[in-house]
C-alpha cells in the first residue's frame, strides 16, 4: 500500500507500510560483514600495498560502515530502507512511517499495534504517533484520528438520556481508546546522550576533532571534543529534566463513581471511557479533572489556571435546560458546559430535577475525551513535541551553506592539484582535503543557535513570560502587524458601573445612579448574571464569576446567597421579600445576550416569575415590544464616549411559573414581549500602560490594529485614546433601510459613503479616514480581492466573532504578513493559534509570581540538601548541617543549630519594637522602617514554612495556557514590548553568527590550502590559547541585553541576500590580500623555501608567527565588525564579556607584535620580529580591520533590507 490515502488526518501528510526485517539482514550489516570486508581481507593477503593505503583502505571501509548507519538514523526514509521493506498489507506490516503535516517536525516510524476486539472475530490495527492514536478503517482502507462520540452531531438529548456504558462498549471501548493516562516516558541519561550523539552536528563536530588529532593538534582537538561533548551533557540534562517536569503534570489517579451497567461503581480514573457517566465532586487542592467532560445536570465551580493559566473560578452551567432536539454546540453556546481536563472543582451544585441521581451528592457528566486527546492533553503534547527550530529559513540556510560549500571545493581542489604534483602521502593529502571541506560548514551553529534561543527564554521569563514553542521568538522580531483584543487586553478586565441611561423620556441621555432607579430596573440588573456563591472549608464565602457581572451587583448593593438567592440591600423595595434565580441563559458570544428567570416575592405580596435580559442594543432591540424613540441615538452617544454599553430588558410573566416549570420553557418564550429597563453603562479605563505600548510600536515600523466583539463606537474611541487611529474614523456596517448595500458611516452620523462590495477600495477613502469594519460586514463580503483589500486599510475591527478574528489573521498570513495576536486568551484562543506570534494575557498579580518564585527557590534548596544527605548515607558519613535557609523546615537539633538562633533573633527583634511603641505615642520614621522590615521578615518566615510543606504544589501546566505559545503571567500590554525587543535581539543575533561563522569558515579554509602549502603552520599551544578566547566570544555574542525601547529601523531577517553575501566575500577578500601582503613582506626578510615538507612538525618562525598575529587580530574585526547592537541591543562595549573577550584577543595580537610581553611571546612559541616588520604587520592589521569596518558600513547603509512592509504605513 503506498503513500497515498494510507492515514487521513491534517496532522500527518503521507504514510508507507513496512515489515521490520531481524537485524542481521540490516543493509548496514550483511553487505559488509558479507562482502566489503572479506574482500578487503582477500586483497590484502593476495597482493602487496603499502601500510599507508591499507590504513587509509581500512579507515574509509569503516567510516563508510558507520555513515551508513548513521544515515538511517538521521533520514527515516533511509532507516526504512535500510531496515524494513515494503508491504501493501495492513495485515503483514509491522510498523508504518509517518510524513508530518508541520514542515518542522520530523517523520517517525511507528510499530503498528494488532489487538483482537472483544467478539474475537475482527482485529483493530493502529498506531501512535506523538501520543495521538489513529485507527484503521477497513471500509476505508486508511489510518484515522480516533473520534469521540462527541465528534459527531448528538444533540442534547443524547447526552440528558445517556445511561452509560454497558459491558459490551466498555469491552470495546477499550481497545478502541485505551487508558485515560498521560504515559510520558523518561529516557535515562545514557539514552537520551545516545540520542544526541547521532545528530548529524555532533558527529560532524567529533569527526572534525578526530581530523585534527590525526593531523597531530591533539591539545585543541581534546580542548574541542570536551566542550562539545559538555555543552551538549548539559542540553541532555536540561532535557530530561523537562521530561520530568512534564512527567509531573499527569493527573494523579484517584477513584471516582460511574454509572455502568445501569448501576454505579467506582472506578479509578485511568479506566474511564468515552461516554462514561461521571459523577463530579469538589476535588482535593492537588487533583484535577481526570477528562474532559460535559456538564449534565447541576452547575460547578472551577478553577482552570492548570490548563488556561488563569486562576478566577469559573461557573460552568450545564445543558439541563437546552432544548433537547438542539445540536450540541461546542464551541460556542455549549461552551460553558464543558468541564476540561486538569482542572479543580471547588464546589458542585446539584440540580433537584436531575434524572440522574449521583450516589456521593455530586453532579452528573458525561466523559467527552480521554487521555492526550483532552484539553490538557494537547498542551502537554505542545510542550512535549513543539519543534526545536529556531527559524523558518531552513531553505535560505541551506542556500548559505551551498554557497561557502563553493569556496571550500576550490580550495580542496587547489590543494589536490599542488600536492599530486608532489611526492606528498595521499592519505595526508586526502586528509588535507577533507578538513578543508569540513570546515567550511560550521559545525557550532546549532549549538550557537539554540543558546541565543534558550537566553531569549531565560530573559523572559522574568517578566513572566512563558513560551512553549520556543521557535516563535525570533519571528517576534520581524512582526509586520500586531492585532490587540480591546476588553482585558488594552483596557482593564474589570469595569466601573457608571449608572443607567435611556430612562427620562425628556432627558433620554441622562445618567442615573443605581439607587436611583425605578424597580423593574433594579429587579433586572440583580438577576441578570450568573454569579453564584462560592463556599470553601476554612476560607470565607465569595461571589465568582464574570468580573464585569460582579462589579454590576456590588455597585447595586446586591449580594448573592446561596441556592441562588439574590440578597438586596435594606434600602431596597425588595429587602424583605425574596428573590431567587430559577433559570439561567450563559452570555454567547453569538447571541450576544444573557437571560435570567427569577421567582420574585415582595413583602405582603404574591410571587411573581421575572425575566431579565442582558446584552448588545442591537440584538436586543429586536426583542422589545415597543422600541424607545431615542434608543440608538443614547447606546451610540455613549459608544463615542468609550463606554460599554448593555440594553437592559424585562418582564413579568403573567402567571407564576414554579422552579420545576420553568425547565418547560423555551428561550425563544423567556426572551419575548420585552420592556426595555435602560441601558447599563460602564467604563472600562485603558490600561496603563497600553498607550505607550502601541505608540512604541507604532513608532517602530508595526501596524497595530485592533480586533473586538465590542460595540463599533466604542472600539473607535479606544482606539483614539491608544492612538491605533489617529484620523476620522468610518465605520462600514450593513445599511439599515436598504437592505443588502453596506455604507460608510462616520462616528457621529454626519458623513455616509455607499460601499461597493464588488470593487476595492477607492484610496481617497482610505487616505482621509481611518478605518473600521463590523463582523456583519465582513461576513457580507464574497469578493476575496475585496476582502484583501478591507483587511489591509482597515485599524480597527469591531463586533466580529471568534472566528472571523481567526479567519482574518489566516487572510493576512496568507499575504505574507508576519502577525502577532495579543488576547485574553478565551475568546481569541482561534486568533492566538493562528497568528506567527500568539499572546496570551493571564491575570496573575506579580506578587503573586513572586510567592511562586520563593518557593520555587526553597524547593531547589530542599532538594539540593537531600542529596547532600543522600550522598552522606552512601558512604556512611553523619548528615550534613541544615543551611541556614532550611532551619525552619527540620526540628531542632544538634544537626540545625541554626533554627533557635534565627528563631530567638527574630522574637527579640520583634518584641523591642513592641516595647518601644508602647512606650512612645509615635514612632519615629527610622522605628517605623525598622517595623516594616520585621513584619517583612516575619512574612518571609511564614512563606519558607510553607514551602516546606509535604503538599507544597508540583510543577503544573499553570505557566502556560493552552490558548496560546507565549503567555504573560501579567496582564499588562507591555509584554508585546518585551516579547517584541526579545525576539528582535534573538534574530539580531542568528543572522549575526551566520555571518561570523561564514567568515571564519572561509578564512579557515585558506588558511588549510594555500597558507598551508606555503608551509605556514601554528602551535598546538597557538591553536588552544586563540580557541579559548574565541570560546568566550561565541558564548557572549547571544548573551546582549535586547534595549529598553524599540528602534523605527527593522532588523534584517534574511541570511542570503546582497547584504550579507556582499559583506562577507568583501570582508573576505581585505582578509586574504593582508595575508598574501604579510607573506610577501616576510619573505623580504627571509628566503622562501624551496621545497616545503608538509610533514614536518611545527616549527617557530617569522612566516608562521605573523600569520598566526594577523589571523588572530582578523578574528576579532570579524567580532567586532559584524557584531550589531543598538539600536536592537547592547553595543559592543555593554557586552562585557564578549568585549573584553574581543579586548583580550587583541591585546595578545598587538603584545605579540610589539613584544612588550616576552614571557607571552615564548608561551606563544613566537620568535622574534624585526622593528621594521613589526610596523609593517601593525599597520596591516590596522588597515584590515578599517578596511572590513568601511566595507561593512557601506554595505548596510545601501544594501541592507529591513524596510517596513507597505501596509506597516499609514496611507
Amino acid at each position: 500500500m503506498g503513500d497515498s490515502g494510507l492515514v487521513s488526518s491534517p496532522d500527518i501528510k503521507s504514510g508507507q507500510l513496512y515489515i521490520k526485517l531481524p537485524t542481521l539482514f540490516h543493509l548496514y550489516i550483511w553487505p559488509f560483514a558479507l562482502f566489503v570486508y572479506p574482500y578487503i581481507a582477500y586483497v590484502y593477503k593476495n597482493h602487496l600495498f603499502s601500510d599507508e593505503v591499507r590504513y587509509l583502505t581500512y579507515i574509509a571501509s569503516g567510516t563508510l560502515n558507520v555513515l551508513v548507519w548513521l544515515i538511517g538514523e538521521w533520514n527515516t526514509r533511509m532507516y526504512c530502507l535500510l531496515t524494513c521493506k515494503k508491504s501493501n498489507s495492513v495485515g503483514h506490516a509491522t510498523h508504518i512511517m509517518v510524513v508530518p503535516s508541520k514542515s518542522g517536525d520530523n517523520s517517525s516510524v511507528e510499530p503498528i499495534e494488532k489487538t483482537v476486539l472483544p467478539d474475537g472475530q475482527r482485529v483493530q490495527f493502529s498506531f501512535v504517533f506523538q501520543k495521538k492514536r489513529y485507527l484503521y478503517k477497513e471500509e476505508n482502507k486508511h489510518f484515522t484520528n480516533v473520534t469521540f462520540p462527541m465528534d459527531s452531531s448528538l444533540t442534547i438529548s443524547d447526552f440528558k438520556n445517556s445511561s452509560g456504558l454497558n459491558s459490551a462498549q466498555e469491552e470495546l471501548y477499550k481497545c478502541h481508546y485505551g487508558r485515560n493516562v498521560f504515559d510520558i516516558p523518561i529516557p535515562s541519561f545514557t539514552a537520551l546522550f545516545k540520542e544526541h550523539a547521532v545528530a548529524p552536528f555532533f558527529v560532524f563536530q567529533i569527526f572534525c576533532c578526530v581530523l585534527w588529532c590525526l593531523d597531530e593538534y591533539w591539545k585543541f582537538s581534546l580542548f574541542s571534543m570536551f566542550m562539545i561533548v559538555a555543552l551538549e551533557c548539559s542540553v541532555v540534562w536540561q532535557r530530561q529534566r523537562t521530561l520530568v517536569e512534564f512527567r509531573t503534570m499527569s493527573i494523579q489517579t484517584y477513584d471516582v463513581q460511574v454509572y455502568r451497567n445501569k448501576k454505579w461503581m467506582t472506578v479509578s480514573t485511568e479506566d474511564l471511557l468515552p461516554n462514561d457517566v461521571v459523577s463530579i465532586v469538589h476535588t482535593k487542592e492537588d487533583l484535577g479533572l481526570p477528562c474532559d467532560m460535559l456538564l449534565i445536570s447541576g452547575t460547578c465551580v472551577v478553577n482552570e489556571a492548570m490548563l488556561s493559566g488563569e486562576s478566577t473560578p469559573l461557573v460552568k452551567e450545564s445543558i439541563e435546560l437546552r432544548p433537547e432536539e438542539a445540536v450540541v454546540d461546542f464551541g460556542d453556546i455549549d461552551k460553558n458546559a464543558i468541564l476540561n481536563g486538569g482542572t479543580r472543582v471547588l464546589q458542585v451544585t446539584p440540580s433537584p430535577f436531575s434524572k440522574i441521581k449521583t450516589p456521593d451528592g455530586g453532579v452528573p457528566a458525561v466523559v467527552l475525551r480521554t487521555g492526550f486527546e483532552t484539553s490538557q492533553g494537547s498542551l502537554v503534547r505542545t510542550m512535549v513535541f513543539s519543534s526545536e527550530k529556531v527559524s523558518e529559513n531552513n531553505l535560505e540556510k541551506l542556500y548559505f551553506i551551498l554557497f561557502l560549500m563553493v569556496f571550500a571545493i576550490a580550495a580542496s581542489a587547489y590543494v589536490w592539484h599542488v600536492g599530486s604534483q608532489t611526492d606528498r602521502s595521499r592519505y595526508k593529502l586526502m586528509l588535507d582535503c577533507i578538513m578543508i571541506i569540513t570546515s567550511v560548514v560550521p559545525s557550532e551553529l546549532p549549538m550557537e543557535l539554540s543558546l541565543a534561543v534558550n537566553a531569549s527564554l531565560a530573559a523572559l521569563s522574568k517578566y513572566y513570560i512563558y513560551c512553549t514553542e520556543p521557535f516563535r521568538i525570533p519571528v517576534a522580531g520581524h512582526v509586520d502587524i500586531c492585532c490587540f483584543d480591546k476588553t482585558g487586553t488594552l483596557t482593564e478586565e474589570h469595569m466601573v458601573v457608571q449608572g443607567v441611561s435611556g430612562l427620562n423620556k425628556e432627558e433620554p441621555s441622562r445618567l442615573e445612579t443605581l439607587n436611583n432607579v425605578p424597580k423593574e430596573t433594579e429587579l433586572a440588573i440583580a438577576t441578570a448574571h450568573t454569579l453564584v456563591l462560592l463556599e470553601q472549608e476554612g476560607e470565607p464565602a465569595k461571589t465568582v464569576g464574570d468580573p464585569m457581572e460582579k462589579a454590576t451587583i456590588e455597585a447595586l448593593g446586591w449580594s448573592v446567597s446561596k441556592n441562588n438567592v439574590i440578597v438586596p440591600p435594606e434600602t431596597s423595595v425588595f429587602h424583605k421579600g425574596k428573590v431567587q434565580i430559577t433559570r439561567n441563559f450563559q452570555f454567547s458570544s453569538a447571541l450576544k445576550r444573557q437571560s435570567s428567570v427569577s421567582n420574585v416575592r415582595i413583602a405582603g405580596g404574591n410571587q411573581r416569575t421575572f425575566v431579565s435580559v442582558k446584552g448588545a442594543p442591537e440584538v436586543i432591540a429586536t426583542m422589545l415590544k415597543n422600541v424607545p424613540r431615542d434608543y440608538e441615538k443614547v447606546y451610540k452617544e455613549y459608544g463615542r464616549k468609550g463606554s460599554r454599553v448593555l440594553a437592559l430588558a424585562c418582564k413579568h410573566f403573567k402567571n407564576f411559573v414554579s422552579e420545576s416549570k420553568v425547565t418547560d420553557l423555551t428561550r425563544e418564550e423567556i426572551e419575548s414581549g420585552l420592556d426595555f429597563a435602560g441601558f447599563l453603562i460602564f467604563n472600562s479605563p485603558l490600561k496603563d500602560d497600553a498607550k505607550a505600548t502601541i505608540q512604541m510600536l507604532n513608532n517602530s515600523s508595526h501596524r497595530c490594529i485592533m480586533i473586538t466583539g465590542d460595540n463599533p463606537l466604542t472600539a473607535v474611541y479606544v482606539a483614539e485614546q491608544v492612538g491605533i487611529v489617529e484620523k476620522p474614523t468610518l465605520v462600514l456596517d450593513k445599511n439599515e433601510t436598504s437592505k443588502g448595500t453596506m455604507e460608510w458611516k462616520s462616528t457621529d452620523d454626519t458623513v455616509t459613503v455607499p460601499m461597493d462590495c464588488t470593487k476595492k477600495l477607492d484610496a481617497s477613502l482610505y487616505k482621509k479616514y481611518d478605518l473600521c469594519v463590523t463582523g456583519r460586514a465582513l461576513s457580507e463580503i464574497e469578493d476575496p480581492n475585496v476582502l484583501l483589500s478591507v483587511l489591509t486599510h482597515a485599524w480597527v475591527y469591531a463586533r466580529v466573532s471568534p472566528a472571523q478574528k481567526e479567519l482574518m489573521i489566516a487572510t493576512l498570513k496568507d499575504c505574507g504578513y508576519v502577525t502577532l495576536m495579543c488576547g485574553d486568551g478565551t475568546n481569541d484562543v482561534g486568533a492566538l493559534k493562528q497568528s506567527h506570534v500568539g499572546i496570551a494575557l493571564l491575570n496573575a498579580s506579580e506578587e503573586d509570581m513572586l510567592q511562586m518564585q520563593e518557593r520555587a527557590r526553597m524547593n531547589n534548596l530542599m532538594s539540593v540538601y537531600e542529596k547532600q544527605i543522600n550522598l552522606s548515607k552512601r558512604f556512611n558519613l553523619p548528615p550534613p548541617p541544615v543551611p541556614p535557609a532550611l532551619c525552619h523546615a527540620f526540628p531542632p537539633g544538634p544537626n540545625n543549630p541554626h533554627r533557635e538562633k534565627t528563631q530567638e533573633n527574630l522574637t527579640k527583634y520583634l518584641d523591642d519594637l513592641k516595647v518601644k511603641k508602647e512606650g512612645e505615642t509615635g514612632l519615629t520614621e527610622s522605628e517605623q522602617s525598622a517595623e516594616k522590615r520585621a513584619n517583612l521578615a516575619n512574612k518571609m518566615f511564614d512563606t519558607m514554612a510553607e514551602a516546606s510543606e509535604d503538599d507544597a504544589p508540583k510543577i503544573k501546566l499553570g505557566d502556560a495556557s493552552v490558548a496560546a505559545p507565549i503567555t504573560s503571567k501579567l496582564a499588562v500590554t507591555n509584554s508585546v514590548i518585551n516579547i517584541v525587543r526579545q525576539g528582535r535581539c534573538t534574530l539580531v543575533a542568528l543572522v549575526q553568527l551566520h555571518k561570523i561563522l561564514a567568515l571564519n569558515c572561509l578564512i579557515t579554509a585558506y588558511s588549510l590550502s594555500v597558507l598551508h602549502l606555503d608551509g605556514i603552520k601554528f602551535g598546538d599551544t597557538q591553536y588552544t590559547i586563540s580557541g579559548m578566547l574565541m570560546s568566550v566570544c561565541f558564548y557572549c555574542v547571544s548573551r546582549a541585553k535586547p534595549m529598553e525601547t524599540l528602534s523605527k529601523e527593522r532588523p534584517q531577517h534574511r541570511i542570503f541576500n546582497t547584504y550579507i553575501i556582499g559583506s562577507v566575500l568583501a570582508q573576505f577578500i581585505v582578509h586574504v590580500v593582508t595575508l598574501i601582503y604579510i607573506t610577501k613582506c616576510v619573505y623580504t626578510y627571509e628566503n622562501p623555501l624551496d621545497k616545503v615538507d608538509l610533514e614536518e612538525s611545527f616549527s617557530p618562525s617569522l612566516l608562521n608567527s605573523a600569520i598566526y598575529l594577523l589571523q588572530l587580530i582578523q578574528q576579532v574585526s570579524t567580532f567586532a565588525i559584524n557584531y550589531q547592537g543598538r539600536p536592537f541591543r547592547e553595543g559592543l562595549s555593554e557586552n562585557k564579556g564578549m568585549y573584553y573577550g574581543l579586548l583580550g584577543a587583541a591585546f595578545v595580537a598587538i603584545a605579540g607584535v610589539t613584544e612588550f610581553i616576552p614571557e607571552l611571546n615564548s608561551k606563544l612559541q613566537l620568535v622574534k620580529l624585526p622593528f621594521n616588520f613589526q610596523m609593517q604587520l601593525l599597520f596591516t592589521m590596522i588597515f584590515d580591520y578599517g578596511a572590513c569596518w568601511v566595507i561593512e558600513e557601506v554595505m548596510k547603509k545601501y544594501f541592507r533590507d529591513n524596510k517596513p512592509k507597505d501596509i506597516v504605513l499609514r496611507d
